[in-house]
């Protein structure tokens, strides 16, 4: 007596495309070689999710190695939540992090440093 462990390769695509076709995908911002000064909302508007809870992903590259943040507000409340264990990202290169966030919650995001946002995208992922 065993237990019959084959699987239909249609069907598992099949699945996994029903469930690709679930998630839905929004940019939310996107800076393009952007001055920053250090330690102030780089964002002119904080984002909020669509729906609860969503996945906000940060793809971040800055000129200069400094340290990021998220501030999350709630209300009149505000947190601040350094990201990458709170060590400096390298200059010139490309880091990505995802944030949960909940309905009565905003994001923005600071750097430590004056700089230059090579690139900077968040997505906000719903399924």
């Amino acid at each position: 007596m065993g237990f019959d462990c084959r699987f239909d390769k249609t069907e598992i695509i099949n699945k996994l495309g029903e469930l690709r076709e679930n998630i839905e995908q929004k940019l939310l911002a996107s800076l393009f070689n952007t001055s920053v000064t250090a330690n102030t909302d780089i964002l002119t508007t904080d984002l909020a999710p669509s729906k609860s809870p969503v996945l906000f992903r940060v793809y971040a590259t800055f000129n200069a190695s400094g340290v990021l943040s998220v501030v999350r507000k709630r209300g009149t409340t505000s947190v601040v939540e350094q990201l990458n264990s709170g060590n400096p990202l390298s200059a010139n290169c490309a880091f990505m992090f995802d944030i949960i966030v909940e309905q009565g919650e905003t994001i923005n995001l600071r750097y430590s440093v004056n700089a230059t946002c090579l690139v900077l995208k968040v997505v906000e992922t719903r399924w």
